[in-house]
């Protein structure tokens, strides 16, 4: 490079052999370059030396993983290794892990390093490669291939084919599956190992190669690597606390055994509340995870693919270059569930279409969303199986909590907070409209729905106040609110359901009144808790109050009125006399009756209704059981044509159709219709 001196005109006149690009650099003038490469067809431009200064220390959990490798580069038959997973999974550092074993224990195997994260670092690194372990020094036709008169792929191929002894080549960061197209053939030998990192796990992408998804550690490397990091920021138990909250991810635990062991070391603390022991910062995570990534800074400053707000948008900036914008929205309404499995059904394109965050999102949109997001390790699915339910499983997404944190606490979902939370209850409300406490089913889904439900209602008491209308939202929280309480009663927490209902009951009495539709059945919710737990006469008193102030309030032909009759029927049948027997067959009727007159078909109350009628007479061997079965087989097959109330029938009406015709067969004065 020759530098000249400034002109008596002050300009700055840069010539440029070979068609590179100038870089003019403020009071530098007259500066030639010559024959430096664009992109670079000369050796020596770019590394292809592995950046052991990225290498953190001791690479913790990762040794059975790190010595399978330095196996397989050491039978050097043309292997094929991808290690893939979510960012942040230490997938590069378990690369430099191998790197370094193979320099201090395999000098002699030769290892190249070459930067895959975009189009012009992969050219130019392989370009280094052919470079170097050309036996036959072709600079030449190096310099050909590159510009475009040759193949440079070929030329590849045929170098690492001829390279003598043993070698390895590291591919990291090769997260766009397009870049490595027209790279493959010529990586694929019967010598050599290539190794590759990605954040696509896409097993099918990798058909000739070895596969090992890099996720969490486990606990005990975990607080191995906390308490290495920071042995003066607590106790063993509290590191394995932190560790738990990160969810034993590598790149978060490294970030804060880092940050404490560097916080110790301040000079001066400027009047800040820097947390300083393991303790103080699981407390910062759940409270103030925007702010880690500055406190992360103390000391060192860091990559992009190093920073929790930033890492994972990489990926998901990369998905909508791939043409998957739905992406990024899924993953952010997903991380505004409680940390728990989310069931898959949950993502309904119908419902989701309705709210401004997904309008226009299809069916298709979403498979291929979450096909992507899976792909790039931002969600998992999972199999969940309740113990009320051994035998069913629900399918579920889960999110890493650090992914999750991270998701929440992005600029757009602050900015759109109340669209999210909205879209968050709409489908909460929808999945669990027509979930039975009496189909075992169901069960496994009311398990795993419980924990988002109460987390959106504890939300909505959080933020209420920034909301436009609060008071709606707090009403509608209650809905979510006796959903849990449901569920709570489910699993034998019947102070905590009766506690759930109550609150409901105060917040819906506030707001409505004592004789809204809505607080009535927050009454009924509480009255048949308490009915369920003590079969007595006190609930049963409670139960006649509650009819006799809805049939005053709404009217006897209020779908409320009636179902409050029904309940009252049915406690007083358990309960009721000999005497009171009457009394009793006449109030199914009554309510078969008003429920007919009300829907002008067959509904699920007047459907049972029916069918403690025919039991109740059954019981008694009453005469008129046999006409009343061949109502109640008239009903099954008005509620048959009826989708709608199939729907929320909670058993198989095909099994009550049987046993029906069973009963009417052994009834008395029953004969088989004559041809």
């Amino acid at each position: 490079m020759s530098v000249g001196v400034p002109s008596d005109r002050g300009t700055t006149s840069n010539n440029v052999d070979s068609a590179v690009t100038a870089v003019q650099a403020g009071a530098i003038r007259d500066v030639h370059f010559h024959g430096v490469p664009d992109g670079g067809p000369r050796p020596g431009l770019v590394s292809t030396i592995a950046p052991m200064e990225l290498l953190p220390g001791k690479v913790f959990g990762r040794d059975r993983l790190v010595a399978h490798l330095v196996g397989v580069t050491q039978r050097a038959d043309g292997s094929q290794v991808v290690l893939h997973g979510t960012g942040g999974s230490g997938k590069t550092a378990a690369a430099l892990a191998l790197v370094d074993t193979l320099d201090r224990e395999f000098p002699a195997t030769r290892v190249w390093w070459v930067d895959g994260s975009s189009e012009n670092s992969l050219s130019a690194g392989l370009r280094e490669v052919v470079y170097d372990a050309d036996p036959h020094r072709r600079v030449d036709e190096v310099v050909r291939a590159w510009r475009g008169e040759g193949s440079a792929p070929n030329l590849l191929k045929k170098v690492l084919a001829e390279a003598p002894g043993t070698w390895a080549l590291v591919i990291d960061g090769v997260d766009d599956q397009r870049l490595l197209a027209q790279w493959r053939s010529a990586l694929q030998h019967n010598t050599g190992t290539v190794v590759v990192t990605t954040r696509h796990g896409n097993v099918k992408d990798w058909s000739r190669a070895e596969t090992h998804e890099v996720n969490s550690l486990h606990e005990e490397a975990a607080v191995e690597m906390l308490q290495t990091l920071a042995p003066s920021s607590g106790t063993a138990a509290e590191a394995r606390e932190l560790a738990c909250t990160l969810g034993y991810l590598p790149l978060a635990l490294r970030l804060a055994g880092s940050y404490l062991n560097a916080v110790l070391s301040l000079p001066t603390r400027a009047g800040l509340a820097l947390p300083d022991s393991f303790e103080q910062y699981r407390l910062v995570f759940h409270g103030h995870f925007g702010e880690l990534d500055r406190m992360h800074e103390i000391g060192s400053a860091l990559a992009e693919r190093e920073l929790l707000c930033r890492t994972w948008e990489l990926s998901l900036d990369l998905l909508a270059d791939l043409g998957m914008p739905w992406a990024r929205p899924l993953l952010r309404w997903l991380s505004c569930f409680e940390q728990a499995p989310i069931p898959c059904d949950i993502a309904n394109a119908d419902i989701l279409t309705e709210s401004s965050l997904f309008e226009g999102i299809t069916g298709m949109d979403l498979i291929h969303a979450f096909v992507f997001l899976t792909n790039f390790g931002l969600v998992e699915q999972v199999s969940v199986r309740d113990m009320r339910s051994s035998s069913v499983t629900t399918k579920c997404w889960v999110l890493h909590p650090v992914i999750r944190e991270a998701n929440r606490h992005q600029p757009d979902v602050q900015r759109d907070v109340q669209a999210y939370l909205a879209l968050c209850y709409a489908t909460l409300d929808g999945y669990t409209s027509f979930l039975s406490t009496a189909v075992q089913e169901d069960l496994s889904t009311w398990a795993v729905l419980s924990p988002h439900c109460e987390f959106v209602v504890e939300w909505i008491h959080r933020d209420g106040a920034r909301l436009p209308a609060p008071e709606n939202w707090e009403l509608l929280g209650t809905k979510l609110s006796c959903v849990v309480a449901r569920f709570a009663e489910l699993s034998g927490q019947h102070e905590r359901a009766e506690a759930l209902f109550r609150h409901a009951l105060v917040v819906r009495v506030r707001y409505l009144g004592e004789t809204h539709p809505e607080v009535l059945a927050a009454r009924r919710n509480i009255v048949l808790l308490r009915w369920r737990r003590h079969r007595s006469e006190l609930p049963l008193a409670e139960l006649v109050l509650l009819t006799e102030n809805t049939r005053a309030a709404l009217g006897e032909h209020d779908p409320l009125t009636i179902a409050c009759h029904l309940d009252l029927a049915l406690a007083q049948a358990s309960l009721a006399e000999q005497d009171a027997a009457d009394r009793v067959v006449d109030d199914y009727r009554a309510i078969v009756r008003l429920s007919r007159e009300l829907h002008g078909r067959t509904e699920t109350t007047a459907l049972s209704a029916q069918m403690n009628l025919v039991t109740e007479l059954g019981r008694r061997e009453h005469e008129s059981c046999a006409a009343e079965l061949l109502r109640l087989l008239t009903m099954i097959e008005e509620v048959e044509s009826a989708p709608d109330v199939v729907a929320q029938v909670p058993f198989r009406l095909g099994t009550l159709r049987a046993a029906v015709m069973n009963l009417l067969q052994n009834s008395r004065g029953w004969s088989d219709p004559q041809d």
